[in-house]
């Protein structure tokens, strides 16, 4: 499909809009970066402020736990799984009360239907003749 000159037009001024905000928003972060004491909000205030070896502590804390915890699961040898609600057969689509899974678009249930009859009268009609 050929491409259009309004569509050409319109991508040549967002490039070019691109580009110009490109250089407002690099002066913008050069100058948050450039002041680190002019701080809109204190962080101490939203969250605690740890140092760098309190965090890796932290770490190798939870790493030990999962593991732990991983091998308590492997012992007890049951999983939890989901169970599913109905089961479908895999001929007709339909589940025991008839009605075809959700993600199958009408149209192409319909269309299932129809090759389903077709199927069943040609063995209903072969049935007869022998």
């Amino acid at each position: 499909m050929a491409k259009s000159l309004r569509s050409k037009w319109r991508r040549k001024m967002r490039a070019i809009k691109r580009e110009r905000y490109a250089v407002k928003e690099l002066k913008q972060l050069k100058g948050i970066l450039e002041n680190p004491e002019n701080k809109d909000v204190d962080m101490s205030e939203i969250c605690t402020v740890l140092k760098k070896n309190d965090i890796q502590n932290l770490e190798k804390k939870e790493t030990t736990e999962n593991n732990e915890s991983v091998e308590v699961s492997v012992e007890s040898g049951s999983m939890d799984v989901d169970q599913q609600s109905s089961k479908y057969h895999p001929k007709r689509l339909t589940n025991e009360h008839g009605t075809y899974p959700i993600w199958m678009n009408q149209r192409k249930i319909r269309k299932h239907k129809a090759k389903l009859n077709r199927v069943h009268k040609k063995a209903k009609k072969n049935k007869k003749r022998n």
